[in-house]
């Protein structure tokens, strides 16, 4: 989908999402201070789980803006952060927080390994498996990486962040691509459409209004801003 055409869509589609509810992404927490020392914002009034915006409370915070696929390279960016934060200064890991954004293109990480089988991922964002020489049939930043890095970074990148960063991602492109690609394929009507998408996000990553929103409100909190993926 062209870069114009999602935007008109999505402007569209915010409005329609305004209010809706959302499955499972989880319940808001209202208690305790916002970090980052801004302004107080609005007490959330509907169902987004934006409680990771609360424990950004790390001396050092950043936020990695992931806007295409770009071979998994922005979440190898996010631990390249950390690596070097611990080998420069011996920065231990709690003091740093990181917040990783998927929207637009890079949607599809979030999506397991079935869902890539099932639906051609691999074909869909020309990524291919260096060992077979075909669309890769599984979501290459789960499992061995498929860019030749060292695996001791590379390998399985996206649980490792899952494990030390807070990983969001985009409810518009979610929505408007890869509940899209469900109801296509499989036949289906929105809603059951979305439920299906649902089941096979991977545990762990937690779904935003918009991934515009989530990278702005990870800056409100204090993170520095970098634009993780290649345009």
């Amino acid at each position: 989908m062209s870069t114009d055409r999602r935007e008109f869509l999505g402007s569209l589609a915010a409005a329609a999402l305004v209010g809706r509810t959302v499955g499972t992404v989880g319940t808001v927490r209202t208690d305790g201070p916002v970090a980052g020392g801004g302004p107080t914002p609005p007490t959330p009034a509907s169902d987004w789980d934006v409680s990771w915006a609360e424990k950004l409370n790390a001396k050092h915070r950043a936020v990695f803006d992931n806007i295409e696929m770009s071979m998994g390279l922005g979440l190898l960016r996010a631990l390249v952060w950390a690596k070097d934060y611990s080998e420069v200064y011996g920065t231990p890991a709690a003091d740093l927080n990181a917040v990783v954004v998927l929207r637009h293109n890079a949607i599809w990480m979030i999506m397991d390994d079935e869902f890539w089988a099932h639906h051609h991922i691999g074909a869909l964002t020309k990524i291919t498996d260096p060992k077979t020489k075909l669309p890769i049939q599984r979501n290459p930043v789960l499992g061995p990486n498929v860019v030749g890095l060292p695996p001791a970074l590379a390998d399985d990148s996206l649980r490792k962040l899952l494990g030390s960063a807070s990983v969001l991602a985009c409810n518009l492109a979610f929505s408007l691509d890869v509940v899209e690609k469900v109801k296509t394929d499989m036949k289906l009507d929105d809603a059951k459409a979305r439920e299906a998408a649902l089941k096979h996000v991977i545990p762990g990553v937690t779904l935003q209004p918009s991934g515009v929103f989530a990278v702005l409100r990870a800056q409100e909190a204090g993170c520095q801003y970098l634009l993780a993926s290649e345009a």
